[in-house]
């Protein structure tokens, strides 16, 4: 009988650790499972982005390099739209009893910038005119096919809204506009709202009822020579330096303006009145010159009023007034793929 229970209680203990070692197993399974590949690191990235984490760590294999942790950071931060702009801290530990090794990283709390994803050229010049219009620098843009030219372009071809603005670009891809250092946000507007209000009190006084777009384009192009006086001084001015003359401020509130300010102005004007117009910008008689393309009716025609305005008196000239291409080929000369024709229909959103 004793022999019996004996041989009872050695195989309960032999079941015992038959189950002992089959429990074991999922612990030692799902350890291996917290050894996580690239594709996981990102998606844990991405949630500590989302939380606010500035420290994340990891199990990894210890093949992994700094460069491919990073891009996993950088395009979890794109997930999260987050791009990478500040400091990070990249640390790992090796075991030489082992093919994996702890990762740490630590994220600075300007780690990050928020960045607007932007998925088509059309978003972009969205984006970018409403940015100008509305004067709200605060966004940040990125797109996987960059989109900063159209960012560029769009300034030039609307220099009414060209006041110290610049076109920032970083080493990560982002891109948008800022205010440069010549002038404060509160000068920016001070000179945007009283240039917006000169140029809907002239409308009111040179734009007639009933007016064709043909008629409406002679009417701002002969009231722009009639009130504005080309700066010759400032036309001398090399550079960045900001100066009042480049807008259309300096056109329509103090009566004086270079090339840039004359079309800055004539696009403003023309706004108000319901044209579709834009800046073109290149050389004419061998130095950096702007003006204005138009829509005048069904047709599309070139305008030029710092050419036509003589700053001898009262006299107007039509040399350069609702001209062909060809005709204004012939002193003009700019780059056509920076200004092309049919880039006119997004004036439409300002």
């Amino acid at each position: 009988m004793k022999a019996k229970k004996r041989i009872i209680t050695t195989v309960i203990c032999f079941l015992l650790l038959l189950a002992g070692i089959s429990l074991r197993a999922p612990k030692q399974a799902a350890a291996a499972s917290d050894v996580l590949d690239l594709k996981q690191i990102q998606q844990t990235f991405a949630q500590a982005i989302k939380k606010g984490k500035q420290s994340v760590t990891f199990t990894a294999p210890a093949s992994y390099s700094t460069a491919q942790i990073k891009n996993a950071l950088e395009q979890a931060a794109k997930s999260q739209n987050r791009m990478l702009a500040g400091s990070v801290q990249f640390r790992k530990q090796t075991n030489s009893a082992s093919t994996n090794a702890k990762y740490t990283v630590e994220l600075s709390k300007d780690a990050f910038i928020k960045v607007k994803r932007l998925k088509s050229e059309a978003a972009a010049r969205k984006a970018a005119a409403k940015a100008l219009k509305d004067r709200d620098y605060s966004e940040s843009y990125y797109s996987d096919t960059s989109y900063y030219e159209i960012f560029v372009k769009m300034l030039q071809q609307h220099p009414e809204y060209n006041y110290n603005t610049v076109v920032w670009r970083n080493t990560g891809g982002a891109y948008g506009y800022q205010v440069g250092r010549s002038l404060t946000k509160e000068q920016q507007d001070e000179k945007v709202n009283a240039a917006d209000k000169a140029a809907q009190d002239a409308v009111k006084k040179c734009i007639k009822s009933g007016m064709s777009g043909k008629q409406k384009a002679k009417a701002i192009h002969d009231y722009l020579i009639l009130n504005c006086t080309y700066d010759k001084k400032a036309a001398e001015i090399l550079g960045n330096k900001y100066d009042d003359a480049f807008t259309a401020y300096g056109a329509l509130v103090e009566g004086s303006a270079v090339c840039q300010g004359y079309a800055a102005a004539f696009n403003l004007m023309a706004k108000k009145c319901g044209l579709q117009s834009m800046s073109v910008c290149g050389t004419a008689g061998g130095v950096a010159h702007a003006w204005t393309y138009a829509k005048l009716g069904s047709k599309y025609s070139y305008i030029d009023c710092t050419w036509d305005d003589p700053d001898d008196g009262d006299e107007i000239r039509n040399d350069y007034f609702a001209v062909s291409e060809k005709k204004m080929r012939e002193q003009h000369v700019w780059t056509e793929a920076d200004f092309p024709k049919e880039d006119i229909k997004y004036s439409k959103y300002f």
